[in-house]
């Protein structure tokens, strides 16, 4: 497919947007079918050489792109099917490198439990030697998905605005963007090693280069996919007890998310900001940083879902106190985390109530009265440690106020 246009790529007056974007086209296609064959076939081939043509083509492409070539017609459809290579590329760079990975890690694995070789010292990193003769292709694969990610904002000069709908091969901003945004999280993920910091900071250089080109470009969206990616780093970290250096991705988790307004506005979007300000709430917790744990645990409460309260608190008239939490421990499981993180803290001069960062609004006394029972439970947990007594008594008012000797009875006696 790309010989015809060898003598026009390797003549830089020649080559054009159009035939630098097919030749690439072609030579991307090609290599992604090889990919996957190798992985299905579970066969390595030595695919070096693909790739240097790839990258040849890939600076063909930035080199026309540089000379602002003109929008039309043909530019579009060779745009269109220069982006859906990249994109499938980058679906096989995913699964190659997965498969490569799961292979050192048995190896690994194999090599600790056989006696008669030498395990992998504490602390020992996997290093891409360990990946064998699989290794030869991981750094020209790396080469070509930063070109890649090079390549795909310059070709934003290409995209139309308004593209007109009843052209279906036409590329828009959304296409460009989720293409590179999937690279640059895929190159954090190779550059990634748990045990080198070094390697941390190359995975935040680019998921940060990402977060650039989403504010300069307006698109909000990739705020919540590179969010997914630094939490995903955090929640590794966490696994393995290093629990300092997780503080930075699942910090980032959380602003980015923040930043994507359309998600944050929506039940799932802020159930999932909860849940990541939770996880950096125990993280801080665990390093110590209890002024920070407390501030993570606050906005967690503040962004629980008010459709979440209202699920929980629907049975409040009906079921027995310490059957609710027990069924539904998610909001009783944040109230405890939060009081605790805040009483263990003894440069704390105020302490406040869950119940007070919590929206509240809209519940029935008897629904209140049930987030006033679980607040009042970790209290008592904690009497038995320290004296809490204001603490109780203030819950304790709040709860008598609710349960009378007519309707409530037995829980006002209780």
């Amino acid at each position: 497919m790309i010989r015809p246009l060898v003598q026009i790529i390797l003549t830089p007056n020649k080559c054009s947007f159009y035939h630098a974007a097919y030749a690439t086209n072609a030579k991307l296609a090609l290599t992604s079918l090889q990919m996957d064959k190798m992985v299905a076939d579970d066969t390595f081939m030595d695919i070096n050489g693909v790739f240097d043509e790839i990258i040849a083509c890939l600076n063909a492409v930035s080199a026309t792109l540089d000379k602002s070539p003109t929008q039309n017609e043909h530019t579009e459809r060779a745009l269109y099917s220069l982006c859906k290579s990249i994109d499938g590329f980058r679906q096989s760079a995913k699964y190659l490198y997965e498969f490569v990975s799961n292979k050192t890690k048995q190896a690994l694995q194999e090599n600790c439990n056989n006696p008669y070789k030498t395990p992998p010292r504490q602390g020992e990193l996997i290093t891409p030697s360990d990946f064998g003769p699989w290794n030869t292709n991981m750094a020209q694969l790396n080469t070509v998905l930063q070109l890649c990610s090079d390549v795909l904002p310059a070709s934003l000069i290409l995209t139309k605005k308004k593209p007109n709908p009843a052209n279906k091969r036409t590329v828009s901003l959304t296409d460009v963007m989720v293409s590179f945004i999937d690279i640059m999280v895929l190159l954090a993920r190779m550059g990634f090693n748990i045990l080198d910091e070094d390697t941390h900071h190359v995975a935040y250089g680019y998921l940060t280069t990402a977060e650039r080109k989403c504010t300069e470009v307006n698109f909000p969206e990739g705020f919540r996919w590179l969010s997914g990616s630094y939490y995903n780093l955090g929640a590794t970290m966490i696994k393995t007890e290093l629990y300092k250096p997780a503080l930075y991705p699942l910090r980032k988790a959380c602003t980015l998310l923040r930043k994507d307004t359309e998600r944050i506005t929506s039940v799932e979007g802020k159930l999932q900001l909860c849940k990541r300000y939770e996880i950096l709430g125990t993280c801080c917790q665990k390093n110590g940083d209890y002024e920070e744990a407390i501030v993570a645990y606050r906005s967690a409460l503040k962004s629980i879902p008010k459709s979440t309260f209202e699920r929980f608190v629907s049975r409040a008239d009906t079921t027995a106190i310490s059957t609710i939490i027990e069924t539904d421990p998610f909001v009783p499981k944040l109230i405890d985390r939060f009081l605790r993180s805040s009483i263990i803290d003894p440069n704390q001069s105020e302490i406040r109530f869950a119940n007070e960062l919590m929206d509240l609004s809209g519940l029935t006394a008897i629904q209140q009265a049930l987030v006033y029972e679980c607040e009042l439970k970790v209290w008592n947990f904690l009497a038995l440690k320290m004296n809490v007594t204001k603490f109780q008594m203030a819950i304790v008012e709040n709860l008598l106020l609710i349960y009378n000797e007519t309707f409530y009875p037995i829980r006002r006696a209780r």
